[in-house]
């Protein structure tokens, strides 16, 4: 009997997951990818971590920033968000004509700190939400591309 719950264990444990983060190109050149583990190296290749766990609260967050930013309207303040180890820092600066948006990205995921500049203010609205829903775009192709080949790796 000992032998079976040692058996079923090994089984569930080679069969987890054991990646903890996509990685995602900032610029959106290179295709994202799963890992386990960080490294300065990818850091300085461009990457931007995201916790697997945490990706669908991170999308929405996107979301929410593209959202406002197609909006005409002064809203006030930039909402803030935390999201696993990745930080929003966002700030409104209202115009006579809207406002404009500021958001930039830090990941300090296992002691690796990356920053984003997701949204520049010096740059119009349109253009910033143009590039926020292109960056959601690629990050959703990325997760159906890797989880359809983790559908084939499984069969």
């Amino acid at each position: 009997m000992k032998y079976i719950f040692i058996f079923l264990f090994i089984c569930a444990a080679t069969r987890s997951d054991a990646q903890k983060y996509i990685l995602l190109d900032k610029a959106m050149a290179q295709p994202a990818f799963y890992s386990d583990q960080l490294s300065v190296s990818e850091k300085f290749k461009g990457f931007f971590p995201v916790e697997k766990k945490e990706l669908g609260k991170f999308i929405a967050a996107l979301e929410e920033i593209a959202t406002r930013l197609s909006s005409k309207k002064i809203s006030g303040e930039a909402k803030q968000y935390q999201i696993g180890c990745t930080k929003f820092k966002g700030d409104a600066f209202p115009l006579a004509r809207g406002e404009r948006l500021d958001y930039v990205l830090t990941s300090n995921c296992d002691g690796v700190k990356v920053s984003m500049h997701l949204v520049d203010a010096r740059i119009n609205n349109e253009n910033n939400a143009y590039f926020v829903n292109t960056w959601i775009k690629y990050i959703k192709n990325a997760v159906k591309i890797a989880t359809a080949k983790k559908r084939q790796n499984n069969k």
